[in-house]
């Protein structure tokens, strides 16, 4: 039977269950966790809020989450760890670079990064034997060197490992169309990649042409509707276009998720009450508010297994 490397070793693919396909635990800065403990109360209250908004979600129906954050975001392994033993959901860590690779990343040659990448998924996270079960890439308006040489090294970790990628994306851009050229490039399979922030869209010729080359799409900003400054389409119409899809078949195609830190130490301490204030659910929004409001819509209960079970599984595991 096919397995998905979680945190707290392999699960069956069929164990998966519901899936959130790009979350995050701690999003803030390499090493900030370990270095600066005040910052948010320190570890056990970091702790006791995701064991909090996970355990809620796993009453909530979900069994698995993705954990989209990367070293330059401020991976904490032995958190992800302790969060998923205390409340029972799995998670998956990732590889990869984000927005941000310091000095001494960007010295590094696409071959060493290649490698970096692959003993992440081979032998271990951070110095852990926790080892990733996904690769993480990001470009926004523009698709740089530095991000090519990441794409172009996750690319390579992927064909060797069989590991799955995670793109964050530009939709206004249509940076996705860009990304997957690259991957293309190096022969990665497009129905192992989710092409993230797809939902930002507002022309749904965006995600139909990503579809329709074989891709899987991420609405994985579905709260961020609520902050004119975290997306451009309101929650309705990104429901709107999920229903859309579905009716034409694409519902094995789509993820679902929030990006939604539990912790998003990138922001103002401002700036993540009004986060919180707008998304009191957190990583509940998605079976408390999309699923009902995707029912209203007519969309079928198989299609909506097809977004939340099995589109992930195929992406996690290939099956």
């Amino acid at each position: 039977m096919t397995k998905v490397q979680t945190v707290l070793g392999p699960v069956d693919a069929d164990q998966l269950g519901f899936t959130l396909s790009h979350e995050h635990v701690v999003c803030g800065s390499p090493g900030v966790v370990r270095a600066w403990p005040a910052l948010f109360g320190g570890r056990e209250a970091l702790l006791a809020r995701a064991h909090k908004v996970l355990v809620r979600v796993r009453e909530d129906g979900v069994r698995t989450m993705v954990d989209a954050t990367t070293f330059d975001l401020g991976r904490e392994v032995d958190v992800l760890v302790d969060a998923s033993r205390a409340s029972g959901v799995h998670i998956v860590a990732a590889s990869g670079m984000w927005l941000a690779p310091s000095l001494a990343i960007t010295a590094r040659t696409t071959q060493q990064l290649t490698d970096w990448f692959t003993a992440d998924v081979e032998t271990g996270l951070d110095g852990t034997d926790v080892r990733a079960g996904i690769i993480k890439v990001a470009s926004e308006t523009e698709l740089t060197p530095m991000e090519e040489r990441v794409l172009e090294a996750a690319a390579r970790a992927h064909v060797a490992t069989g590991v799955p990628i995670l793109t964050h994306s530009l939709a206004r851009v249509r940076m996705g169309e860009q990304q997957a050229a690259v991957l293309e490039r190096f022969g990665v399979d497009p129905g192992r990649v989710v092409i993230g922030h797809t939902d930002d869209a507002t022309d749904i010729g965006y995600p139909l042409g990503l579809l329709d080359r074989g891709y899987l799409v991420g609405f994985d900003r579905l709260p961020n509707g609520r902050l004119p400054e975290y997306g451009t389409q309101s929650v309705e119409a990104r429901m709107d276009m999920l229903a859309e899809l579905a009716a034409r078949g694409y519902a094995d195609q789509v993820v679902m998720s929030h990006d939604d830190p539990i912790w998003a130490g990138l922001l103002t301490d401002e700036d993540q009450r009004r986060h919180v204030e707008s998304n009191p659910d957190v990583i509940s929004f998605i079976p408390r508010t999309i699923l009902p409001g995707l029912r209203e819509r007519g969309v079928s209960e198989d299609a909506i297994e097809g977004m939340t079970i099995r589109a992930p599984r195929r992406w996690l595991a290939g099956a």
